[in-house]
């Protein structure tokens, strides 16, 4: 009979303990990636200071750090800056709460595009209607520096959890588990 034959118990126990052996895989790998973003997010939490700052200094300085050519003109690009801000600080509130959902990581995408489009127009040279102090400058293109190693190590990160629960056999636990691809931010 083949329940009394050792080699049968011998191969379920070699597959219980393979299986176990890639869920505790998966499941590590998933903690890095949310491990990973938490690290991300502080670092993405700095630009959300740098703006909360620069606006606060810019309401407050004698001339809004506006010439005295046309002041109107400046305050939609500060106003840009801000709601951009609070955009992308709602992508990350939700990509701390699901950060394998492949919808908060478009939208934190999308958000940190538009803040850094608006910061983008906000210093333009054209923009000569405004004088942004070079400090808030080099601050701004500090978090990029700081921004982009940890960028690349979630990615990496995302990318070997990808590859794990593609490969055979390890999908048919994914399948099975419902592990779901994470996205890699650009």
């Amino acid at each position: 009979m083949l329940i009394d034959a050792w080699w049968f118990w011998c191969c379920v126990a070699v597959l219980v303990f393979w299986s176990l052996g890639a869920y505790n895989r998966l499941v590590r790998l998933r903690n890095q990636i949310i491990q990973q973003y938490f690290a991300l997010e502080a670092v993405l939490f700095k630009y959300q200071d740098l703006v909360q700052e620069a606006i606060t200094s810019a309401a407050t300085a004698t001339n809004g750090w506006r010439a005295s050519v046309a002041p109107e003109l400046g305050a939609s690009l500060w106003t840009r800056l801000q709601v951009c801000a609070n955009h992308a600080a709602m992508a990350m509130a939700r990509m701390h709460e699901h950060p394998l959902l492949p919808k908060s990581a478009d939208e934190l995408v999308e958000t940190s595009e538009e803040l850094e489009s608006a910061w983008l127009a906000l210093v333009h040279p054209d923009v000569y209607y405004l004088s942004v102090p070079e400090e808030l400058k080099k601050n701004w293109s500090d978090i990029d520096v700081l921004l982009q190693p940890e960028l690349e190590k979630f990615n990496t990160v995302s990318n070997e959890y990808n590859q794990a629960i593609a490969m055979f056999p390890a999908v048919l636990i994914a399948k099975l588990l419902k592990f779901k691809p994470a996205r890699t931010l650009t």
